[in-house]
C-alpha cells in the first residue's frame, strides 16, 4: 500500500510544536503589553512584585499563555497519535476503494479506462473540513487519451461551472502554465466578458526563524525546571480558586455554619446519661447500648423495656421514637430510619453518628431552625505570590 497521507512521526511532532510556538508568541504579545501598562500605572511607592500585584499578573499570564502551554504539553502525545491514526485510516480508505462498476469515458464513451490516481475529497463543495471525504478515481482513456474522474459508486465527477458575473452564462476557460505560475483565462460565449486568474506555483522558501529553536524548547516545556514551575503555579491558582469558592459559600451561608458550631458531639460514653433519664421518666427502663459498629460511619444499637402497663405496641414505639429524637436533636446523633422494633414490651433501635462536615451541614439544614442570614464578614485577604525565570533569564511574575 502506498502512503499518501501518513508521514514519519517527526513530521507530526514538528507541526504540533510549531502551532504551540505560534500560539504562545501571540499570547506573549498580550501579556507583555499588559505588563508594561500595568507597571506604568503603579504608584511610585508600589512595586511590581508586591503580592497583590503578582497575583494579578499570575492570573493574566496563565490565561494568555500558561494554561494553554500546559494543556498542549499534556495532550501532545495523544493528539499526535490521533493525527497518525487519521492519516492511516485515510490511506487505508484509498487503498481499499474499488469502483462499483466499469465506467464509460466521458469524452468518447468507450470502456477499458485505466486508473491513474485515487484521492480523497469532499463530494459537496460546501462541505466542512471535518466532514467525511470520499474516494475519487482519475482514469485515463486508452482510446482518446483523455482523462475522466469518477466517484467510487460510479458517479462521474462534475466540475462546478463558472458563471459569468454579468450575464450568468457558463464561461469557458483556457490555461497557460509557466515555471512560476498558472494563468486561467475565462471567457463568456454569450456577452464576451473575460477575465484572468493567476496562481503562483513557484516554491516559496520560508524565511529563517532565528528564535524558533529557542522558543520551541521554552514554549513546548522541554526545560523541566520551567515545566515543573508552571505546574506548581497552576496548582497554586487552582487551590486559591477552590479556597475562594469555599470562602464565598461559607460567607453566603454563615447562618448555617454558625448553627453547625452549636451542634453537640457527645462521645459514646455520654449517650447513656443523655438518653436514659428522660426515657425512665416515661416508663422505659433498663436502657443499654450495644457494641458500636465502627466503619465509615458509627452505628450503635440500643434497647430498653417498657414498664408502663397498658401501653400497646404502636403507642410504645411512637412515644419512644419521640423521646429519642428530642434527646438527640441538638447533637450529631440521629435515630436510624428503620425506627423502633417492639415485642412483648422489649424495644430496640439503632442510632448513627454524623461526623463529616457536609453530613452535619445537611443535618442542620434538615432538622434545625436557622437564624436569619447575615452577610457581614471580616476576612484576611493576604496571598502569596510566585515568580519564575523566563526563557531569557528575566523574571516572569506568576
Amino acid at each position: 500500500m502506498s502512503y499518501t497521507h501518513l508521514k514519519d512521526r517527526q513530521y507530526y511532532e514538528d507541526v504540533y510544536d510549531r502551532h504551540t510556538v505560534e500560539d504562545a508568541r501571540r499570547g506573549m504579545v498580550y501579556y507583555d503589553d499588559f505588563y508594561l501598562k500595568f507597571e506604568k500605572k503603579l504608584p511610585k511607592d508600589d512595586k511590581i512584585d508586591r503580592p497583590g500585584n503578582a497575583i494579578l499578573l499570575n492570573v493574566f499570564y496563565m490565561q494568555t499563555v500558561g494554561d494553554d502551554l500546559l494543556y498542549r504539553y499534556e495532550n501532545r502525545d495523544q493528539k499526535i497519535s490521533e493525527w497518525i491514526t487519521r492519516d492511516e485510516e485515510k490511506d487505508e480508505q484509498i487503498a481499499s476503494a474499488r469502483l462499483s462498476e466499469e465506467p464509460h469515458c466521458k469524452h468518447c464513451g468507450k470502456q477499458g479506462l485505466r486508473i491513474i490516481d485515487k484521492s480523497l475529497t469532499h463530494r459537496n463543495e460546501d462541505a466542512n473540513y471535518d466532514d467525511p471525504e470520499e474516494v475519487m478515481f482519475m482514469l485515463s482513456c486508452p482510446h482518446c487519451k483523455k482523462n475522466s474522474a469518477f466517484w467510487e459508486d460510479g458517479t462521474p465527477w462534475k466540475l462546478k461551472p463558472t458563471l459569468c458575473p454579468k450575464c450568468k452564462a457558463e464561461m469557458t476557460h483556457t490555461t497557460t502554465e509557466t515555471k512560476t505560475a498558472m494563468t486561467f483565462t475565462y471567457t463568456c460565449p454569450s456577452c464576451k466578458h473575460s477575465y484572468k486568474d493567476k496562481i503562483d506555483i513557484k516554491d516559496k522558501k520560508e524565511k529563517p526563524d532565528p528564535n524558533y529553536d529557542e522558543d520551541r524548547a521554552h514554549f513546548c516545556l522541554q526545560d523541566k525546571e520551567f515545566r515543573d514551575k508552571l505546574f506548581e503555579i497552576r496548582r497554586g491558582l487552582l487551590e486559591m480558586a477552590a479556597l475562594g469558592k469555599e470562602f464565598k459559600e461559607k460567607e453566603d451561608n454563615k447562618h448555617i455554619y454558625d448553627a453547625m458550631k452549636e451542634v453537640k458531639k457527645p462521645k459514646i460514653a455520654e449517650l447513656t446519661p443523655l438518653l436514659a433519664p428522660s426515657l425512665e421518666k416515661a416508663g422505659y427502663i433498663e436502657f443499654s447500648l450495644d457494641k458500636p459498629e465502627m466503619g465509615r460511619d458509627v452505628f450503635i444499637g440500643f434497647s430498653c423495656l417498657d414498664s408502663k402497663s397498658g401501653r400497646e405496641d404502636y403507642d410504645s414505639r411512637k412515644t419512644l421514637k419521640k423521646l429519642v429524637d428530642k434527646a438527640l436533636i441538638d447533637t450529631n446523633w440521629r435515630l436510624m430510619s428503620d425506627g423502633i422494633n417492639y415485642r412483648l414490651g422489649y424495644l430496640n433501635g439503632k442510632i448513627r453518628a454524623y461526623e463529616r462536615e457536609e453530613d452535619i451541614k445537611n443535618l442542620v439544614m434538615k432538622t434545625r431552625k436557622l437564624k436569619p442570614k447575615d452577610n457581614s464578614i471580616d476576612t484576611d485577604k493576604s496571598r502569596n505570590a510566585y515568580s519564575i525565570k523566563g526563557k531569557n533569564g528575566e523574571d516572569i511574575l506568576l
